[in-house]
């Protein structure tokens, strides 16, 4: 399990990037990490709109290019005098998530925070973070909301396959201070309610062994994960279809993070975003984190 040394984190100056800066802020400060300030100038995007004063002006992209390098560093020192991080600044041209994806395998940054999208209070993903979790190089942290400080409870999503138990390792290592759960998520045995009784009886029974059995692997892990945490792991298993009991049991708790597996349920990890992991940061109240 590596050591969490550098995030990246992507910003626009929109609402949602200014939360995921405090968020990559604090978790630099709690790690001792550095922190990355990465800005994509889209210059395809701003040709794009309508013509202005500012678009297809080398002069004009030059004067807005530096009046953006001007914001970052004072930003950057902002962060540094606050939060007590070593605060880097890096602006290139081209389509924001290919940027920040470039960036993020250049430094070999352990983690990159999002925003959910430009305006925080519509759900969903705007296409830089959709399209940044696709496939990433690293953990991928999508912020909807700044904090206060550091996240207290955490959900960790996990089908008990080998990458789910990565994504609970990395979960501890990354939020020390809060409190983890284990939630697997078993759907409902198919045809109890309409099978003939005897049959019925034999589907509830085999349904409650199938409970009983992921109930000791994951207090199994849990207790596997107590070892290294502050708080011990909890653990528990919903009857329902995975994407629901999952975002139903992280708003009841309710959880400042989700944390999920890329790929959870596929075999293949070159696979791009799982669907379970699709529903979650799509649908999710709350931040989530994408751990490939």
């Amino acid at each position: 399990m590596c050591a969490v040394r550098r995030i990246l984190v992507g910003t626009d100056f929109s609402a949602a990037s200014r939360a995921a800066v405090e968020r990559a802020a604090q978790l630099a400060a709690t790690h001792g990490a550095a922190l990355s300030l990465v800005h994509a100038i889209d210059r395809a995007a701003t040709h794009a709109a309508p013509r202005s004063l500012d678009s297809a002006d080398p002069v004009a992209d030059a004067s807005r290019e530096e009046r953006i390098r001007q914001r970052l560093a004072t930003l950057a020192a902002s962060l540094a005098d606050r939060a007590h991080v070593d605060v880097a600044v890096h602006v290139e041209s081209g389509a924001p998530a290919r940027v920040i994806d470039a960036a993020a395998r250049a430094s070999g940054s352990s983690l990159v925070v999002v925003g959910s999208r430009a305006d925080a209070t519509i759900s969903g993903l705007g296409s830089t973070a959709a399209k940044v979790v696709r496939a990433p190089s690293c953990p991928v942290l999508t912020v909807r909301a700044a904090g206060p400080g550091a996240y207290e409870r955490i959900v960790v999503a996990t089908d008990l396959r080998e990458g789910a138990a990565r994504a609970a390792a990395f979960a501890l290592e990354l939020f020390p201070s809060a409190h983890h759960r284990l939630l697997h998520a078993l759907a409902p045995a198919p045809g109890v309610e309409t099978s003939m009784e005897e049959e019925s009886d034999e589907l509830r029974a085999r349904q409650q062994r199938r409970y009983e059995a992921a109930k000791a692997r994951l207090q199994d892990l849990a207790r596997q994960l107590s070892g290294t945490s502050v708080h011990p792991v909890e653990a528990d298993v919903a009857e329902d279809v995975p994407a629901r009991a999952v975002l139903v049991y992280a708003a009841d708790l309710p959880a400042d993070c989700v944390v999920i597996g890329h790929h959870a349920g596929q075999p293949d990890p070159e696979l791009i975003l799982g669907s379970l992991a699709q529903h979650v940061i799509y649908s999710s109240l709350c931040d989530v984190l994408v751990v490939p």
